[in-house]
């Protein structure tokens, strides 16, 4: 027997593998085998099995690492469509979406020996040993080379190994495994003759009533000390075994849960008929549901999945950002069996998604809830796909395997004969397109629930603002206005900018010195109240600095407003208010979202100022002042998606107002009124949006008219950078011209954000009508790609141009 094994390598290969006998039993498709690779030993899935080969010389598989399949067959279809599409490798591609943990492989750790006196060292093996006897218990060869910064440490290793002065062993990095726990039963027939005490008799009692049990439990349920468990087990009345410990997410939240029995409007109900129907008639279907903000669209959800697990199919459900499972548990929670349900998204720990990721597999999930990476859950039996706030740009991954949950959800529907709904207030333009091409069934909601009314748009022009105080404030006179009011009428404001910290940009008054972060192609930023300056791109932090580092002045001048600066003038202007952040800086803490969106709904917070995290999804009754403070600052991004991003950010925002009994305002502060996204946001007209956007981008011929592949350049080296990407520049011209120039080569040319941690950036994009050309160019400049001192990226359906 052979199989055909795919690694976590940058090669899009397979390769094959004899099975020794003994493990021919254990061999099958979706487990993770220990192979030889090269001179050690690395960690692959089998993706097929095989009865012959025509090689002369096949290794063998050393160990099979999984008792049961991570994934099956038509997983593998699922994945193996992913990696095509997205032009990555397919053993990278299953090592990015399977939650296996770390790959057991070899490694070599370095032990530092003592050094005779007197014996004559160059600089590089000095500066290596210096190194490692800081660190007494050695240290990992890799990370030696990263720390040292010495390109050939291996070579120097070697060296001082043959001296004597290292010593060089080999280890393995174990991968996740199944966790075990002791569970004590008791034994079926008891002793002849037996006696116990009263404690041991109330043990027994208590298994009997409660069954088997877990050994810490069992001393913490029963209140018994493990002395009198070890009587017991001596006795014969006990037995102790093993048994799997099945790590899970908390389904606990402490934001309240909605009520379970909401009654559905009319439009509601017509929506989840039509949803129903498609999922009765067994086929796929992918479904627009255009609801604005408020209108009910997760009870129609919920209400759709409920039908699914009553009917024995399963369902997975998406939200774009992790802050939004709290809210969406707190829903779920109690209206379905909560130990048929797995949380899946990055921010839980690895061990409990493979935990969970084997649950769904063997079949003991119905319901799959998460981020972006629950898409891949292998869920038997799916019949819905639903994917909130599908317009997201958080459903897209731009580094290492780029790809669109939103999209491959609609390929995973269509493989597993699913339906798919997409929901939005403010649907992607080419979903939106997709619909009135019909592509896409199209369901609406037009009116919010209870037929509350839209918020009220005022849109501020902030030039006004800087003719009338001489500089731009902040916040202009209305926002302040309305603010007060708000407070004195005792209901919640949420101010939205999308830049946290407290500056842009710092300069030098005197010699105009940029304080610029070393790595990265941009400034640092303030964080005043941690007193440090940062950069957003490579967490480069320095103290902040009284004097200019050039000439030594102390006028150094601050420009932009982020976060910070916002909650010190909000805390200015509104002494008694209770104030709250919600950035990525105040939310690094783990729970630390929940625990603020959970002081908002208790009204603990009378103003919430926040970036982007506070525009989605969020559903609070007490909010009925939104502001936004610069909204100029998406429009002026290099993107043909600018205004579309801009529409959509604007609308969320402001339908985070008036959800409750009173009508909510929002005040949007610009230098450009006349714009038409911030119109047509005005007006809650998204028909009129898209039908001017759409005329752009068919003017353009940009996306949905269109289809288009970055190509990535980066490099520690520039010059290296510029001559790879010149050339990749010609082989994609000569390529396009052998497919008859059906594709446009833009570039190639430096990326808006040119540098990032040390790396030198230049993107080029293949752009046309016709999908598979373009993946054939893509596909051979990477075949031809041969320089490892740069790095080549291909992103399909871009979304980020930075």
């Amino acid at each position: 027997m052979y199989v055909n094994v795919a690694l976590n390598i940058p090669a899009d290969k397979l390769f094959t593998y004899a099975v020794p006998e003994n493990l021919q039993v254990k061999a099958m498709i979706g487990k993770r085998v220990y192979v030889p690779f090269g001179r050690r030993k690395r960690t692959g899935f089998i993706t097929a099995l095989t009865s012959s080969c025509n090689l002369e010389k096949v290794k063998s598989i050393t160990e099979i690492l999984d008792d049961e399949p991570l994934f099956d067959d038509e997983d593998l279809r699922f994945f193996s469509w992913i990696s095509r599409y997205c032009i990555y490798p397919l053993g990278k591609t299953l090592a990015e979406l399977i939650p296996a943990g770390s790959e057991k492989k070899d490694y070599l750790w370095v032990l530092p020996l003592p050094v005779p006196a007197g014996l004559s060292l160059s600089k590089s093996q000095e500066k290596l040993l210096d190194f490692l006897h800081s660190c007494p218990q050695g240290i990992a060869l890799a990370q030696l080379t990263k720390n040292t910064e010495l390109k050939n440490a291996a070579a120097i290793v070697h060296g001082l190994h043959l001296a004597g002065l290292v010593q060089i062993l080999e280890r393995q990095k174990k991968p996740l495994a199944v966790r075990t726990q002791k569970i004590i039963r008791l034994e079926t027939i008891l002793p002849e003759g037996l006696r116990m005490t009263a404690r041991q008799e109330a043990v027994v009692d208590f298994l009997k009533n409660s069954g088997p049990m877990d050994l810490n439990d069992l001393i913490s349920s029963a209140k018994a000390s493990s002395a009198v468990i070890k009587k017991l087990l001596e006795k014969g009345v006990l037995a102790i075994g093993n048994a799997e410990f099945i790590r899970k997410a908390s389904l606990t939240s402490s934001i309240s849960r909605a009520p379970a029995d909401i009654m559905l409007n009319d439009e509601q109900k017509k929506a989840l008929a039509e949803i129903l129907g498609r999922l009765h008639s067994e086929t796929f279907c992918p479904i627009l549901l255009h609801g604005v903000t408020g209108s009910g669209k997760t009870e129609v959800y919920l209400n759709a999945i409920t039908n699914v697990i009553k009917n024995g199919g399963t369902a997975i459900y998406l939200v774009p950002e992790i802050a939004l499972t709290p809210q969406l548990i707190s829903r779920i929670a109690g209206r379905f069996d909560e130990n048929k349900i797995a949380v899946i998204h990055s921010g839980i720990a690895r061990s409990v998604r493979y935990d969970q990721w084997r649950q769904i597999k063997r079949g003991k999930i119905n319901l799959v809830i998460g981020a972006r990476s629950a898409l891949f859950a292998p869920l038997g039996n799916l019949k819905l796909i639903i994917v909130d706030e599908e317009h997201d740009a958080s459903y897209k991954q731009d580094d290492k395997l780029c790809y669109h949950a939103r999209d491959l959800a609609v390929v995973k529907a269509k493989m597993q004969k699913a339906v798919v709904v997409l929901g939005s207030a403010t649907p992607g333009i080419r979903s939106y397109y997709n619909a009135r091409t019909q592509k896409y069934a199209f369901l609406e909601l037009t009116q919010r629930v209870q037929n509350r009314p839209l918020p009220r748009i005022d849109i501020v022009d902030m030039k006004a603002q800087k003719e009338a105080h001489g500089k731009t404030p902040i916040l202009s006179d209305t926002m302040v206005l309305a603010i007060a009011e708000t407070l004195a009428r005792k209901e919640q404001s949420l101010l939205f900018l999308n830049k946290r910290g407290f500056d842009t940009f710092l300069v030098c008054g005197d010699c105009g010195y940029n304080f610029r972060c070393p790595n990265c192609a941009v400034a640092l930023k303030s964080h005043v109240a941690e007193n440090i300056i940062k950069c957003h791109y490579c967490d480069h932090t320095q103290k902040s600095m009284p004097l200019c580092p050039n000439c030594r002045s102390g006028k150094i001048l601050s420009y932009g407003t982020g976060t910070q600066k916002l909650e010190k003038e909000i805390e200015r202007l509104f002494p008694g208010a209770r104030i709250c952040r919600m950035d990525s800086d105040t939310t690094a803490r783990k729970g630390s979202q929940e625990e603020i969106l959970c002081a908002l709904e208790q009204k603990k917070i009378d103003i919430l100022v926040g970036t982007q995290m506070i525009t989605k999804g969020h559903d609070f009754p007490f909010i009925t002042l939104v502001g936004v403070i610069a909204a100029d600052t998406s429009l002026n991004m290099p993107d043909f998606r600018a205004s579309e991003k801009t529409f959509q950010m604007l609308t969320q925002v402001a339908g985070r107002g008036g959800r409750g009994n009173v009508c909510g305002r929002v005040i949007i502060q610009t230098f450009n009124p006349e714009h038409y996204a911030l119109q047509y946001t005005q007006k809650h007209d998204y028909p009129s949006f898209y039908s001017d956007e759409i005329e752009f981008r068919k003017a353009l011929q940009y996306p949905p008219f269109s289809r288009i592949i970055c190509l990535r350049l980066s490099s520690g080296k520039k010059d290296a950078l510029m001559e790879t990407a010149q050339e990749k520049g010609r082989e994609a011209r000569e390529l396009a011209a052998k497919h008859g120039n059906a594709a446009e080569i833009i570039g190639p040319s430096e990326s808006p954000l040119s540098k990032i941690r040390g790396q030198y950036r230049q993107q080029m994009l293949i752009k046309g009508r016709n999908s598979r050309i373009l993946h054939a160019i893509a596909n051979e400049l990477a075949e031809k790609h041969e320089t490892s001192a740069v790095k080549m990226t291909l992103d399909v359906d871009p979304e980020n141009f930075m």
